[in-house]
């Protein structure tokens, strides 16, 4: 992440700001990670600073905010202090070589691609649950992605609480 954003000062932002850091830095080769919010992930181009030793532009990283909800157990006490369950979906994307006229990739070029998204599924879990940020948080489920479109990877699910 660039060093020219601003750090958030709310505490929820900042404590988003400061997970993206966790999972950027345990990934290895991403040349950008960033939080997001919204339906989807939409992938960003990287601000100039993130991508000066990057060998391969089209790696990225991303939590993406996928819902917020009061705790059940939370009141109101008038100063807005209520604990918030918050849905994210942390994922990663990489190249993957597109064969010349359609053909097929290679057995080892797919078994490379594989072996890069486990690696990647397992240091995103591992820094996600050792993060330590949040009150409280929950894995659910790692979603495998491509190769498809020149890119593959995954995304987590995760839900947190911070009160």
């Amino acid at each position: 992440m660039s060093d020219m954003t601003p750090e958030p000062v709310d505490p929820l932002n900042a404590a988003l700001y400061e997970f993206s850091e966790c999972i950027g830095s345990a990934l290895e080769d991403i040349c950008s990670y960033g939080v997001t919010i919204g339906e989807r992930y939409v992938p960003f181009d990287p601000d100039d600073e993130d991508d000066e030793d990057c060998d391969v532009r089209c790696s990225q990283a991303w939590v993406r905010v996928t819902d917020v909800q009061t705790s059940s157990g939370s009141s109101w006490s008038g100063d807005c202090a209520t604990t918030l369950r918050i849905g994210l979906e942390v994922g990663v994307t990489r190249c993957v070589k597109v064969e010349d006229r359609g053909e097929a990739p290679t057995a080892s070029a797919v078994r490379e691609a594989s072996v890069q998204a486990m690696d990647d599924m397992r240091a995103i879990h591992c820094a996600a649950m050792s993060c330590g940020v949040w009150d409280s948080i929950e894995a659910h489920e790692w979603s495998p992605e491509g190769p498809s479109g020149g890119q593959y990877g995954g995304q987590w699910t995760f839900t947190v609480e911070v009160g």
